[in-house]
């Protein structure tokens, strides 16, 4: 999977989806999660369309695994697709940025 080498991790790694924030009328989404036990938060930047499917089995108390991660291409030439056991999105964005938080 794509984001396993985008933050320099083992490709087995479980990575789940805790909290996202959407700020600036939907220009930015800040999803926060963590690669086994690490915190990260991964930002799309610039957004400028985007698709949800959220499917109806969503409980928001749990965090939601990463199954498929693709990143597409910056600067809105093709969009980034995330596949989630709550959620599906497809999102063209600008910039994308991944960083760690300390533990």
């Amino acid at each position: 999977m794509i984001i396993h080498t985008l933050l320099a991790i083992a490709d087995d790694t479980p990575i789940t989806l805790t909290d996202l924030t959407v700020s600036g009328w939907g220009r930015a989404l800040i999803f926060r999660g963590l690669a086994g036990e690490r915190p990260f938060t991964l930002t799309f930047d610039d957004c400028r369309e985007m698709r949800w499917r959220i499917y109806a089995h969503l409980d928001v108390s749990e965090p939601t695994p990463l199954v498929e991660f693709a990143p597409g291409r910056d600067q809105h030439r093709s969009p980034a697709q995330m596949l989630t056991g709550h959620f599906g999105l497809s999102v063209f964005y600008g910039a994308l940025h991944a960083h760690w938080h300390a533990a």
